[in-house]
């Protein structure tokens, strides 16, 4: 049987089956329970609604805006301007002055003038002492390589962040699933100890009985007790474990840590046939990490088309409605308006483009080569899975024989022992033996789910329900 099993993959690449055909399925409802509550879960679909909402910026970088602006400034000092009205003026004023004086002497009949005022030079400010100047500015870009590529690189970033909760996801449902099946072996253990510890306490009962009938010494009583306290604490021991095995499992699911878990026992073990290299394609298909790089290629591709996109010219239009002076005035002799079209060419970068597109070309490079490494790691996780199942079922074979003849061990060295033929430390050891064997066989039937829960996480076989 165990050659036949060389040659047989056991691998169940759905939901573990549980027992109870007319029960829905607890683990199940767990597993949609820690997708709806897991507080990690949370935070990596709100840094997804963040890429979002990014993406969403870039879209609208491509949409004209509006913005209000408005100055008041107060100003003193600066550069001035004399204007020599004085200086061109006041000569003339000067000879009219004289010839009205003489024409009034000698012409009786002349008006009287008055005498024109001196003129001073005039000051003129650069900067104004008060100035407002409130505006309508619209602006929209006609063609912008940079607004372009950034919106690709920004929705790319948005799929990486949404393959990152899908990734969190199968985790996720990977640690629900191996926290249940390690509750459920704690479950079996404490069981085990505790049949174990009616037996140890069935053989002292035995033992102070014979005794009292002088059939033993009383050592033999010392050590029967001794060997209740022993299972008591191993028992104390597995009850701990299964209760920090619960914690945990609640934990994932956000709930009270002392909640009660429910208990279905999985169904018989199910034996399918797979090809090493089937379960290979199917995870270089499906592994969400896998594609995840795919993206970040493509993030560095849309960098090197920005960089490039730089030696490109940057074409925009733009309208300015608005109204200035010294004072506020909104008046048809206060308002300007301003539209043009603006060209912004960087003709020349001393070779600082070029540098900035190796750049982007050497992360290409970084990128490929970081897929390449993780094809390989995902090809030696299945490879490593694959022959742990194949190991741990003729493990759960070798578990089953040894039990079986522990169990026939303690039968035997039982009935010697009451009998009066085998002492007690023989009776221990067997019961020993048997106990450590149950404990085997239980250990090598769970860390067979778990290695059937770690092949279906590492070949993206576990399919999410669509709401």
């Amino acid at each position: 049987m165990m050659r036949i099993q060389k040659f047989i993959i056991p691998v169940v690449l759905c939901a573990i089956a549980f027992s109870g055909l007319a029960q829905e399925n607890i683990l199940e409802q767990y597993i949609d329970e820690a997708l709806e509550s897991n507080i990690t879960l949370k935070q990596k679909t709100f840094s997804y609604e963040k890429s979002l909402e990014a993406l969403k910026e870039a879209k609208r970088m491509f949409l004209p805006t509006l913005s209000l602006e408005a100055k008041y400034t107060r100003a003193q000092g600066g550069r001035t301007v004399v204007v020599p009205f004085g200086e061109m003026m006041n000569p003339a004023y000067d000879n009219l002055d004289i010839i009205n004086q003489s024409m009034g002497a000698t012409n009786p009949g002349y008006p009287d003038i008055p005498t024109y005022p001196d003129i001073e030079d005039y000051t003129l400010n650069f900067i104004r002492e008060k100035e407002q100047e409130t505006r309508l500015q619209l602006q929209m870009p006609v063609f912008n390589s940079a607004i372009i590529h950034n919106h690709q690189i920004k929705k790319e970033l948005a799929d990486v962040e949404k393959i990152n909760v899908d990734i969190y996801k199968r985790e996720l449902v990977k640690e629900v699933k191996t926290a249940y099946i390690n509750y459920l072996r704690t479950q079996q253990v404490v069981e085990v100890y505790s049949n174990s510890l009616e037996v140890t306490k069935e053989n002292l009962r035995n033992t102070s009985s014979l005794f009292e009938n002088d059939k033993v010494t009383i050592d033999e009583v010392y050590a029967a007790k001794a060997k209740v306290k022993e299972m008591e604490k191993e028992l104390s021991n597995a009850q701990n474990e299964q209760t920090m095995a619960g914690a945990y499992l609640n934990f994932l699911m956000n709930r009270d840590l002392n909640a009660e878990i429910e208990i279905q026992r999985p169904d018989e073990i199910i034996i399918s046939s797979y090809q090493l290299e089937s379960l290979k394609n199917q995870a270089l298909q499906s592994r969400e990490e896998l594609k995840q790089l795919d993206k970040n290629m493509e993030i560095n591709l849309q960098k090197i088309k920005m960089e490039k996109g730089a030696a490109l010219p940057e074409v925009s239009l733009g309208a300015t409605y608005g109204y200035q002076g010294e004072k506020y005035s909104f008046t048809a002799d206060d308002d300007f308006a301003q539209a043009g079209v603006f060209l912004s060419w960087d003709i020349f970068s001393s070779g600082q483009r070029k540098a900035k597109i190796s750049q982007a070309k050497i992360d290409m490079k970084i990128a490929i080569e970081k897929k390449r490494e993780t094809e390989k790691q995902v090809q030696l996780e299945v490879m490593n899975t694959y022959y742990n199942l194949q190991t741990s079922l003729e493990g759960i074979g070798l578990a089953k024989e040894e039990l079986e003849n522990y169990k026939k061990t303690f039968q035997l060295v039982n009935k010697k022992y009451q009998n009066g033929m085998a002492n007690h430390l023989e009776l221990a050891n067997a019961l020993n033996n048997e106990v450590n064997a149950e404990n085997k066989l239980i250990l090598a039937r769970y860390d067979y789910y778990i290695s059937q829960i770690v092949l279906e996480r590492i070949t993206s076989a576990y399919q999410f329900e669509t709401k």
